[in-house]
């Protein structure tokens, strides 16, 4: 009697450790399977393409008949603000404050001393005037002014070319 309570228990320990055993192999293999799923999305992502989508540097910023007279366009995807003065005459500058990169904003209702509106960094304080000018630092340079043309009607900026105040201009 005293070897069937011995083989009973040992019986009972016996299927407690078999449970027991399946249990951890089991959680053994589903942590193998997950760094393996882990480490096999890692290289792939690591064999995939790395590409940059950058936005064209020469675009359409508009048809001619769109922008009206006295008007100031600022265009977000681009960062640029698109000028077209009272005698139709179109400019465009980079919306980049040449500080610390800030994104300026133009401020119709201009400072004192300078009524006709400026260009302001909302971050650090420099101001520029409409033709990109620094009026208050901190900002080191004026704003970049860039070539524009006119194609079909279409008034297109090129950011490849940075030009002077003298060139900025696109005379329509």
């Amino acid at each position: 009697m005293a070897d069937d309570k011995k083989k009973e228990h040992h019986n009972d320990s016996g299927k407690e450790n078999l449970n027991r055993r399946k249990f951890f192999i089991a959680a053994g293999n589903a942590a193998i399977g997950i760094a393996a799923l882990g480490s096999l999305g890692v290289t792939l992502d690591f064999l995939a393409p790395k590409v940059l989508l950058e936005l064209p540097r020469r675009f359409v910023i508009g048809m001619l008949e769109n922008m009206q007279p006295d008007s100031v366009t600022f265009d977000a995807e681009h960062r640029l603000i698109v000028f077209r003065d009272k005698q139709g005459y179109f400019y465009t500058l980079s919306a980049v404050c040449t500080h610390l990169g800030c994104i300026v904003e133009w401020k119709a209702t201009g400072i004192p001393g300078h009524p006709e509106g400026v260009i302001a960094c909302p971050c650090h304080g420099s101001v520029f005037n409409k033709t990109g000018d620094v009026i208050r630092g901190p900002a080191p340079r004026s704003l970049d002014r860039f070539k524009m043309y006119l194609e079909d009607e279409k008034v297109i900026v090129d950011m490849t070319e940075i030009v002077s105040e003298e060139e900025m201009i696109l005379k329509v």
